[in-house]
Parts: structure tokens; sequence; C-alpha cells
């Protein structure tokens, strides 16, 4: 990313301004700059993680993601940062709560990607774009439980679109440009069976939802019409802001 392109991403609100030149909001990576390394302080992020609804700093959902999946930032692909998103402002702006962690783990599962190498079956580990967060299928038939997501697969280039961000009292893990090349068994646990009928009054509601026409694309429609970042932290919940209300 070029420092042109980012400031356009300042000014769509989708980036802090930067305010200090000893330690900026972020940075653009030298033109000839190719390896990822970025400077104390900072981790490598991605145009359309923000384009998507990732904010700096970020939210405390966000933070957790990172810790139950045990990624960093750029292990996450455009598709998770948008599934995490659409997820955090269904519970904020249509239920009127924060992000409900059991109801995610109900609902979402991580999925591993590993890149084709052009032989078959035999696929490589990447350093960007290795966990998707995708609905839980099967038996449960979760798709049904929730509102209907329809999520494009083509982001072709978007892992060039690399740049550095400064990450507030380290809230997200420190960049170490490690591998993942084997899914997690912990990526696909959902809730303890204690709690799952604590969980029905919300699956009502997001079968009323549902009902209503609700979708994936609807959310984002209105996330970037009201322009919120779903995916950063703000004093207050997406149904508490409104015409008037100061924040």
């Amino acid at each position: 990313m070029t420092e042109r392109r980012l400031l356009e991403l300042e000014r769509e609100g989708l980036l802090r301004p930067r305010t200090s030149s000893s330690r900026p909001e972020w940075i653009a990576p030298a033109a000839d700059h190719w390896e990822r390394k970025p400077p104390k302080g900072y981790v490598v992020s991605f145009a359309k993680f923000h384009r998507h609804g990732l904010g700096s700093p970020p939210s405390h959902f966000m933070r957790a993601l990172c810790h139950h999946y045990g990624v960093e930032l750029q292990h996450f692909s455009p598709n998770a940062i948008t599934a995490a998103a659409v997820f955090a402002a269904v519970c904020e702006g249509y239920l009127g709560m924060m992000p409900h962690w059991d109801l995610w783990l109900h609902i979402y599962r991580g999925e591993l990607f590993n890149a084709p190498t052009g032989t078959t079956s035999v696929r490589k580990p990447v350093r960007a774009g290795c966990l998707n967060l995708v609905l839980k299928t099967g038996k449960t038939e979760r798709p049904r439980e929730y509102i209907p997501v329809g999520l494009t697969s083509n982001h072709a280039g978007w892992d060039s679109q690399w740049f550095y961000l400064w990450n507030d009292d380290d809230l997200l893990p420190v960049y170490t440009g490690r591998l993942i090349s084997e899914c997690p068994a912990h990526w696909t646990y959902g809730v303890v069976q204690v709690h799952q009928s604590r969980l029905d009054p919300l699956l009502d509601a997001l079968m009323r939802l549902r009902e209503e026409g609700l979708t994936a694309a609807l959310v984002l429609s209105a996330l970037h019409h009201r322009r919120v970042l779903p995916l950063m932290s703000r004093p207050l919940r997406m149904d508490e802001m409104g015409p008037g209300v100061l924040s």
C-alpha cells in the first residue's frame, strides 16, 4: 500500500489520522520493501480488513478472536474479518447487546486455508489469510439458525495491499510472521452442553430477524451507510448511536 492510498482510507474514516511523526498511527512500506518486518509496536494489516470492518484500537471481540484462535492479525482472511464484523453488528445493532461469545462459538468454527502448489493433493501453508471463519454445518444446521451469509471468495491480490498499523498498548498479538500448518482442534469447539439452553432466546431472536429478511448484505449496507467499524473499540454500542447522541 502506498501512502497515497492509505491517505484515501484515512479520508474515508477507515484509518485513524496520523497525529505524530515519531509514532504515526500507520506506516506505508517503502516501494522497495517487500518483506513484512513491522517496526517495534506495529503489526501488519491489510486494506481489505479496514474496508470490511476492522478499526483501531480493536474491539474486545476482535481481541477475543485473536486469543481464542491463537492467531495474529495477518492470519485472518478477508472473509473472516467480514464474518466477525457482521456478527458484531447483528449483536449490537439488532439484538442490543455486545457480541455474545457463546453465540459465536455455537454458529461459527475456524477453518484452515492452505494454498495449492500445482501438485494434486499437495498444499502449502500461507503467512496471510490462513484462518477462515465459516458457519457450522451438519446435523445441527447452524446456517438456518443465523441470517443468510453470502460472502465473496474472490479477493485476488488482497495480501499485496499491506501496511504497518500501530498496535495500541499491544492489544493485538505481536507480529511474528509464523506459519500455521495444521488446524488446531479448538478452532472447531462449540458451547459446552450445559450452556446450550441459554442460547435459546438469542436463537429465537435471530430466527425472527431471518424471517423478516435480514441478511449479511443488508447489515453491511447499513454499516457503510452509517460509517461504523464493528471491530473497532467504541464508547457506544451501535443500538445506542443516533442523531444528537454524543460518543
